[in-house]
């Protein structure tokens, strides 16, 4: 699809969020932020609507969410 015909989103993370995309950073160097956040959004809503996984709450002001501790030293084997 040609850059010309995607859609632009405008995105402010909370700190959890900016600390979920440090944490794939390390597990995925080579990829970029904007691969980062793709494959995080493709992969988590797959996940739910497939139902391996169940988030965690997240409810109230997002600028409180905290990334889960287990998944702040993932690892690519670990599934990620």
């Amino acid at each position: 699809m040609p850059k010309t015909d995607r859609v632009r989103v405008d995105y402010m993370p909370c700190p959890a969020a900016v600390a979920a995309l440090e944490a794939a950073q390390a597990l995925y160097p080579d990829s970029s932020t904007q691969a980062l956040i793709d494959r995080l959004v493709i992969t988590g809503l797959s996940a739910l609507v497939l139902g391996h996984w169940q988030p965690p709450r997240l409810w109230g002001n997002r600028d409180r969410w905290k990334l889960p501790a287990e998944l702040c030293n993932a690892s690519p084997e670990d599934g990620a």
